[in-house]
């Protein structure tokens, strides 16, 4: 499960407010620093009721998928 960190910019390490001024990102107040099993993404933080409601909408789609492959070992 991806972890995520809000950060003020000017408190990061100076190569990684390089990364962010390389991929246009150098005049964000705070950066969201997400962290997953294979990747650091780096990206502005989004708007908290979009990343709720994007939280449902995946738990429905979890579900969904879940429900698929289960019903798909029960066949075999």
């Amino acid at each position: 499960m991806p972890k995520s960190l809000v950060v003020e910019r000017e408190n990061l390490p100076a190569v990684v407010q390089g990364w962010l001024k390389a991929v246009g990102l150098s005049e964000s107040e705070l950066v969201e620093l997400v962290m997953t099993e294979r990747e650091i993404l780096l990206r502005r933080p989004s708007d908290p009721s979009l990343r709720e409601w994007a939280r449902g909408i995946t738990d429905q789609y979890d579900a969904a998928f879940r429900e698929l492959l289960d019903s798909c070992y029960a066949a075999s």
